[in-house]
């Protein structure tokens, strides 16, 4: 599906996005990809818009060729509600993570039983030992149409922050799919010995935190803010927060919730269980959306 807004229900196979002024705010959507021209700017949708984003996955692991993607398939997808990540007070729902394990065990003919095996198990943050820090790039544009500013901008207050509170560090530069399959984030990180990670928007601090590396972010859209440092504690201190594994482990489980593998997405299969279309299975009892299998 090109990116765009679409109903809910459609047939994914042929339709095509709806104009963003053709949009009936009225109705609930389907947003794929994020390109402002065909969409809403972040933060000024209509008021009592209702809309599901699907984007990349707010764990990047899935899509590591391993034995459950041995192809390194974009086969999941991050699915949220009227919003760009999970909601900071959504309770983590077990039945989501066991739904989720249950595709990967069949996937990987067993090798994976849960999916914090993918990256080698859950593990609590580490303390700064070095203050060797990894800066993650975002999209130029990702700077320009979420925050309203340009990775100089970004980059040359971070960079100010960083030297004046003694840390050293490492820009890594937006990397392309294809070449992210031989270049992970987790590899930079193992490899540079850092022991933090600086990102605005970036799921690079998901990779992060997952293996125990401290994450600070400059934006409550991270995909891990809520198991991250946040911008304000880091400069005040010079330091970061310390995050026990099973608040790691909840906030993983929290993600499992948004995450859909593209047979559930392809389906409309996710309007049974996401924990946000509680209105649309409402509606669809009354024969509203055909499509949903």
């Amino acid at each position: 599906m090109g990116w765009g807004y679409y109903p809910i229900g459609c047939d994914r196979t042929t339709a095509t996005p709806i104009a963003r002024e053709l949009v009936n705010p009225k109705e609930p959507y389907l947003l794929v990809g994020c390109e402002p021209p065909s969409m809403f700017r972040p933060g000024n949708e209509p008021v009592g818009f209702r809309w599901f984003w699907q984007d990349n996955a707010m764990l990047p692991h899935l899509r590591y060729p391993h034995a459950h993607n041995p192809g390194a398939l974009k086969s999941w997808s991050r699915l949220t509600h009227c919003g760009w990540t999970v909601p900071a007070k959504y309770p983590p729902q077990q039945e989501h993570r066991l739904r989720i394990n249950s595709m990967l065990q069949s996937s990987s003919g067993g090798v994976i039983q849960d999916i914090a095996d993918i990256w080698g198990g859950i593990r609590s943050t580490s303390s700064l030992k070095k203050r060797h820090c990894l800066v993650i790039r975002s999209s130029d544009r990702n700077y320009e149409e979420f925050y309203q500013t340009s990775w100089n901008q970004w980059w040359d207050t971070c960079k100010r922050e960083l030297v004046r509170l003694g840390f050293t560090f490492e820009v890594r530069s937006k990397v392309s799919p294809k070449k992210r399959l031989t270049n992970q984030t987790v590899d930079q990180i193992r490899g540079g010995h850092f022991d933090c990670v600086l990102s605005n928007h970036s799921a690079a601090a998901s990779e992060a935190v997952c293996i125990g590396i401290p994450s600070i972010v400059t934006s409550a859209w991270n995909p891990a803010a809520s198991v991250s440092t946040t911008w304000d504690h880091f400069i005040e201190y010079g330091d970061v927060v310390e995050y026990d594994a099973t608040i790691i482990d909840e906030w993983v489980t929290r993600c499992c919730a948004y995450t859909y593998h593209k047979t559930e997405l392809d389906s409309w299969s996710w309007v049974k269980v996401h924990p946000d279309a509680g209105y649309l299975r409402q509606e669809k009892q009354n024969a509203v959306y055909e499509n949903i299998r």
